[in-house]
Parts: structure tokens; sequence; C-alpha cells
């Protein structure tokens, strides 16, 4: 009877590793390094035209999780770093940009250099 048992829970454990670790094949942990000269800049993106996502404050270290299937070639994610007295700073890259830098860095490294807004 214990023998069963364990049996059952070895099973049942395997069976349960084997789901979760297919459900990861189909995303993709995605570690962004944004830092920002002067840093203290805030830090949103969207994947494709969704709405904004806040991220943080530079310098940030994140993971965001994306599903392979919004990482095709033509799809997009944008970062966009903003802060007061200075223009935005946008970064796109397309599907293949992403894999391409996680492949090589393991990580979506960006380091914009902000420009003084003009006075008005």
């Amino acid at each position: 009877m214990k023998q069963s048992f364990i049996r059952n829970l070895l099973l049942a454990s395997g069976l349960c590793a084997t789901m979760l670790t297919s459900g990861c094949a189909s995303q993709y942990s995605v570690k962004l390094n944004i830092h920002t000269d002067p840093e203290g800049a805030h830090v949103i993106y969207r994947q494709g035209q969704s709405h904004w996502l806040y991220l943080g404050v530079t310098p940030l270290n994140v993971i965001e999780v994306i599903q392979k299937e919004e990482l095709e070639d033509e799809d997009t994610v944008s970062i966009k770093t903003m802060r007061t007295g200075y223009l935005d700073q946008v970064r796109e890259y397309s599907g293949r940009e992403i894999r391409d830098e996680l492949a090589e860095q393991g990580q979506i490294f960006w380091t914009p250099r902000l420009v003084k807004a003009p006075k008005k």
C-alpha cells in the first residue's frame, strides 16, 4: 500500500514537471537591463500596439515574460524612457532583434543618453 502511494506520487510529480516545462517552452524570460545618462528616468514598454506598461526607474534590471508567438519577425517591442526636463527616448526591437540579442547577450541592454528638452 505504501509503495503504491509513493509510486503514484512520483508519477504525479513527473507529470506536473512535464506539464510545467512544456508550458514554459512557449515563453521567453527577457532580462531588461536599462540605464540612462543621467539615471532616474521612468521606463515603460509595450508589445506591438498594446498598452504601455510601467517597468520602473533607471537603473533598471527586470525580467519580463514574453510569449514566443509575440516575437515573430514582424512583431515589435518598444521601450521608452522619460524624465522631466528631457526628451523621451524610444527604442523599437523587432521580434528577430529580441531573439538575436537574447541569444548573444542573454539580456536586452540599452543605455540611452537623455537629451535636455529645449526651454520654452
